[in-house]
């Protein structure tokens, strides 16, 4: 299963790099590189919270408490502008949080602390609506392979590591800016839900 993803990612990629030379992009801004951050996936809220839920109704039996902590969810995108109104690049995702384990309701000794993170690498495809020097109205398709890694082992015994298959759709992103931008996005998938950043076209 590992290797189909790795494959599918690597046809992904094929894909977009032959594209990129099948056509001229519109100006001479060709290049697009940036950085963003929200609080929290769809997918790392739904992985997060059912760790969070089985985690506090186990302390409440055992009468430990656990505390939840989110570190949000951060991106680094690239972009290479093929036409007027296509872009294809490559985007990461991280995000993570931390349980805290504490030995009774005081919550003064630590019994111990699990760190879990959440990094995906996608491959991306974005079409813009409105494109003018100064404003731009996009949605994009994000298709890659995902890393669960996680401090706790498994009842087994083995790594609480998993690879699994990334995505993310984002219907409306809007960027304000020429050669430096402001955006703001609305995703479902691994990107966060709603996300700020910056960034630059050159």
């Amino acid at each position: 299963m590992k290797k189909r993803i790795v494959l599918f990612v690597c046809a992904i990629s094929i894909l977009c790099s032959q594209t990129l030379f099948a056509q001229k992009p519109h100006s001479d801004l060709y290049n697009e590189i940036g950085v963003d951050a929200g609080p929290v996936s769809i997918v790392g809220g739904v992985v997060y919270g059912s760790i969070g839920f089985w985690t506090a109704l186990g302390g409440g039996i055992s009468h430990k408490p656990v505390k939840m902590n989110l570190y949000g969810c951060y991106n680094l995108h690239y972009y290479y502008q093929v036409t007027h109104w296509c872009q294809v690049g490559m985007k990461t995702v991280v995000e993570g949080s931390k349980l805290t384990y504490y030995t009774d309701t005081t919550r003064m000794v630590i019994d111990h602390i699990n760190q879990d993170v959440l990094l995906s690498f996608m491959p991306s495809v974005r079409f813009t609506y409105l494109n003018r020097p100064w404003v731009r109205l996009y949605s994009s398709v994000d298709v890659g392979v995902g890393f669960f890694l996680s401090s706790t082992a498994s009842s087994d015994g083995k790594s609480g590591n998993n690879v699994l298959f990334a995505f993310n759709i984002t219907p409306i992103g809007v960027s304000v800016g020429k050669k430096f931008y402001g955006l703001f996005e609305l995703n479902a998938g691994y990107d966060s839900i709603f996300k700020v950043g910056i960034g630059a076209r050159f």
